[in-house]
Parts: structure tokens; C-alpha cells; sequence
């Protein structure tokens, strides 16, 4: 039977202005003074994104302060302007996410066509808000080793951050290699995980949701302490990451990683024997491609493209030479119910004579089902290996618009699939590995306004689905077939548990478990 379970979560914060930039922005902020100390109001202040050419432009207030408020992350040159003082630029300023960038501009008398470029500035600490994060940049995701790509296992280099020591939130409806956390001391499930402002929770566990390769994430932060209350859901902690976005330069890339027993040292603990010698049995092929650039529309955005895309693919394909495990199974002579110590009969107490069960009370079923149980080639151990295989697909597209220099929305598409195929050994039931597959589908779509300099509204609307199926290869006859008095025969499971002696035989049933989620989202 497939269980499902649908979420719905709304969530409505008012910010007051002021406060730090909100979930995937970010924000630079100072005062304009002139070269006595004195503030200077009115003065224009322009943030441009050296990747885009998006324009941002704000004032300064009375106090001489202004702040360039929920801008996407990226490098930004800082431009501003008074009347009778010389033009100021700050050049390559990084805005991380959740990250609020203090530049304080000081302008010197003179002729406005003059230009004093500054660099190096910027003030990285955070002055404005009490949270105690850590941002993982482009540079740390990129240049790090990572063991299969997974950008989120960086998490663990921010202090009071710990992979989750009893795996207590995953199970096998988790999304396989997902990295759950605890964050000082809370449990591994009261992380929250947001992905491009979106919820990227397994809610049914509140296990993380896959993250996107290292090629396609741009940065994410982990917020340990004292984060805002617009964040929610969890009180343990937030890992907040943010997706790659296209620019006015088409970039792409390609890459492949391969591990296999030509390259590998054996596995002391547990070689494969292939012909004569031995060998490391894993085969390990990670691939996939990234392309993102301009959508070349009309220029009528401050004269540059307005639209912008992304595209990302990773696959990963493994092969394992399955590990032999050992079963217990009947010899030819116990089959025949001949023992070598002495056992009773269940029924009357006492010990059958020679040791030998009369043939007269045998299970017609366990005699069909032992069929398809082989003999072991010497004592009472066979050796079992079923296959272990595993595919994983990843794919990312986004799409970036510049409405106008007040308004921008953007969407993105995520689709994670896995899967593990099912297998049964036709000759020897024991043999067996149910199939598996999972999915996690994600869609988002962002609108953020700017009405004016204390004024910004950003509208969110989020759709996230969990879902996996497990498949067990049915054999190819049923208890019935195998002489089983059934009135309905319809689900061929079998399980079969010799306590001590064999491991289960367990066809099992099919199952899935899909869970949705949507969310909506509005920031004042």
C-alpha cells in the first residue's frame, strides 16, 4: 500500500526595516561622510553586480546612512555620489548570503567628474545582527576534497557542528547520502535546511533533502546561534544555501571522475577475488556538465542583458562486486532428517530413534520451499552475494529576470533521482535485494520588489516532494504453486526464519511512502 502524506506549511514575517537581509539576499550597508567627519544626506548610492551589470540604487538617509537592501549574492562595485564632492568607487565588495557588508564611504571636496576608487574596505565582521554563522564560499566548495561531491559534508568545519552520530533521522525512505548534523549539542532533526529560500526538509523525519553538486551551488551559510526568527521550523540550527545564476559571460563545464579496480588498491578487509587475484570490486563513474550565461533578449536594462540562465547535470553510476556473506542451511542429510545428536519429536516429548525423522512428518511446503534453498558444497554454509548497484541523477535549471532596476524574479527547478535495481537469484531464494528508488523534486519561484529605500517586499512560493518505492522481485512461483492451502494468493510473500541457523528469506511486499510539501511566503 502506498502511504502519502501531504504538508502544507504558510508562513507570513513582517521585518521591520532595518534588520538584516532576508533568507538568499544579502546586503551592504554604511554611512557617507565627507572628509571632516560630517554625514552627508541625499547622497546617491549605486551597488552594480560586476556579473550581471544590475543596477541597485538607494539614497542616504538623514543620519548619512544607506542601505542596499536584499541583493543577490555575488561581487558588487559600490559607486556614490554627491553634489560638490568627488565621485567615490569601492570595487569588488562579495556579498554572501544572509551576509550584511558594512562599507563606510568618505567623500572629499571637489569636482564630481573626479573618482577616488578604494578597495579592501569592506568590513566582513557583522556588526548589525547578534547570529553566530559561518559561510561556505564558492572558493571552499570548489577547492576542498569532498568524498562523492557532496558540498554539505563541509558543514562539519564550523564549530559546534557534528554529523549525526546515530544516524536517528535517516531510514530507508531517506534520500541516500544526505549528511544530517547536530548543531551544539541538538538533535540531528532539529536542523533546518533551506534552498534558495525554500524549505529543504524531509519532513517526515526532518532528515536534509539532497543538496546540488559542487558545480551548481554557489555558497551556503550555517547558522549556529541566535539566527532570526524569519527562519523558523527548527531551533537547532540553519544551513541556508543558494543555487548558481547565470551572467552576462556564457561559462559551462564538463567533468568525470572515475574509480575502478584498475586504478584502486584492494580492500584489505574485504577483497574480491576475480580469476586469481585480488581485487578492489568497486567501479565508480561521476559525471555531468554545467552551462550558464545570458538569455539574449532586447537590452532595454540599463543598456545589458536582463535575463539570465543555468543549467547543471551530475550523474553517478556504481557497480559493486558484491561481498559474499555466509548462511546456514540443511545438509543433504538433514534433509533427509537424519541428525547427528539427538532430537525429540514435538509432539510426544521423545527422542526419535537413530536420530532420524520419519519421513511421514515432513512438511509437504518446506520440503517445495528448500527447492529453491542449494545444498552447501561442504559442512552447512553457503555463500551469498547479491547485487549492489547504484545509479544517481541530479538535475538544475534556473532562470534569472531583471523586470526593472526595482524589480527582479527569478524560478528554479531541482530533480534528484536514485535508484538501487532488485534482484533474486532464480536458483537460490536466499539470494536476494529488494529494489529501490527515490525522488526529490523541488520548484521555487521568487518576486522581490523594491518601492523604495525602507521599503522591500519579497513574495516566495515553494514546492518540495519526498518520495521513494521499495520493489522486491517476486519469485517465480507462488505458496500456492508450491503446495500451500491459501483461499488468496494474490501478494507472493514469502518469509521464512530458521531462528539461529538461516538469515530470512523475505520476498516482502511493494511499498512507497510520497510526501509533498508547499509553502508560501511574503517579506516586508
Amino acid at each position: 500500500m502506498i502511504r502519502q502524506i501531504i504538508g502544507f506549511s504558510v508562513m507570513l514575517f513582517l521585518v521591520i526595516a532595518g534588520s538584516e537581509a532576508q533568507d538568499i539576499t544579502g546586503t551592504i550597508t554604511g554611512v557617507v561622510r565627507d572628509s571632516s567627519g560630517a554625514v552627508v544626506t541625499g547622497a546617491k548610492v549605486t551597488a552594480i553586480n560586476t556579473g550581471t551589470q544590475a543596477h541597485f540604487d538607494f539614497i542616504s538617509d538623514s543620519t548619512g546612512t544607506y542601505t542596499v537592501r536584499t541583493i543577490p549574492i555575488g561581487v558588487y562595485d559600490l559607486q556614490v555620489s554627491a553634489e560638490g564632492f568627488k565621485h567615490f568607487a569601492a570595487t569588488s565588495l562579495r556579498v554572501q548570503v544572509n551576509d550584511v557588508l558594512r562599507v563606510d564611504v568618505t567623500l572629499d571636496v571637489g569636482a564630481s567628474a573626479e573618482t577616488v576608487t578604494v578597495t579592501g574596505q569592506a568590513v566582513t565582521v557583522d556588526t548589525s545582527s547578534h547570529t553566530l554563522k559561518t559561510v561556505i564560499d564558492q572558493k571552499r566548495i570548489e577547492e576542498l576534497p569532498l568524498n562523492g561531491r557532496n558540498p554539505t559534508q563541509l558543514m562539519r568545519l564550523v564549530a559546534g557542528v557534528v554529523p549525526d552520530p546515530l544516524g536517528s533521522v535517516t531510514s530507508s525512505t531517506t534520500y541516500p547520502g544526505v549528511t544530517p548534523v547536530s548543531v551544539n549539542g541538538a538533535r540531528s532533526n532539529a536542523t533546518n535546511y533551506v534552498l534558495d529560500g525554500a524549505q529543504n526538509n524531509d519532513h517526515y523525519s526532518n532528515a536534509p533533502n539532497p543538496m546540488p553538486n559542487p558545480d551548481a551551488l554557489q555558497e551556503f551559510s550555517v547558522q549556529v546561534n541566535n539566527f532570526s526568527a524569519e527562519f523558523g521550523r527548527q531551533a537547532g540550527g540553519v544551513v541556508n544555501a543558494v543555487t548558481k545564476s547565470g551572467t552576462n559571460e556564457l561559462h559551462g563545464s564538463a567533468f568525470e571522475f572515475v574509480r575502478n579496480n584498475a586504478l584502486n588498491a584492494t580492500n584489505f578487509f574485504s577483497p574480491i577475488v576475480k580469476g586469481n587475484k585480488l581485487t578492489d570490486g568497486l567501479k565508480r563513474n561521476q559525471f555531468g556538465a554545467t552551462l550558464g550565461g545570458p538569455v539574449w533578449l532586447p537590452k532595454i536594462y540599463n543598456g545589458h542583458n536582463k535575463t539570465f540562465f543555468f543549467f547543471s547535470y551530475q550523474g553517478t553510476l556504481e557497480r559493486r562486486a558484491p561481498v559474499a556473506s555466509s548462511i546456514v542451511v540443511p545438509t543433504q542429510a538433514q534433509r533427509n532428517g537424519v541428525f547427528s545428536k539427538t532430537i525429540k519429536d514435538p509432539t510426544t516429548g521423545a527422542p526419535y530413534p537413530n536420530n532420524t525423522i520419519p519421513a511421514s512428518q515432513f512438511n509437504a511446503l518446506s520440503q517445495q520451499v528448500l527447492q529453491f534453498v542449494p545444498l552447501p558444497a561442504s559442512g552447512n554454509t553457503i555463500f551469498v552475494a547479491p547485487l549492489n548497484n547504484d545509479d544517481d541523477h541530479q538535475v538544475l535549471g534556473r532562470i534569472d529576470h531583471q523586470i526593472s532596476a526595482n524589480n527582479r524574479i527569478s524560478g528554479r527547478f531541482w530533480n534528484s533521482q536514485a535508484a538501487a535495481p532488485g534482484f533474486l537469484n532464480p536458483k537460490n531464494y536466499l539470494e536476494s535485494t529488494t529494489a529501490h528508488t527515490w525522488l526529490n523534486r523541488s520548484v521555487t519561484i521568487t518576486d522581490t520588489h523594491v518601492f523604495g529605500p525602507t521599503l522591500t517586499n519579497e513574495v516566495m512560493f515553494g514546492f518540495n516532494r519526498t518520495d521513494n518505492l521499495n520493489t522486491p522481485i517476486y519469485p517465480a512461483k507462488t505458496l500456492t504453486d508450491l503446495g500451500a492451502k491459501l483461499y488468496n494468493d494474490n501478494m507472493a510473500q514469502y518469509y521464512v526464519n530458521v531462528s539461529g541457523y538461516w538469515g530470512t528469506l523475505n520476498t516482502g511486499d511493494t511499498n512507497g511512502f510520497k510526501r509533498d510539501e508547499y509553502q508560501a511566503l511574503d517579506t516586508l
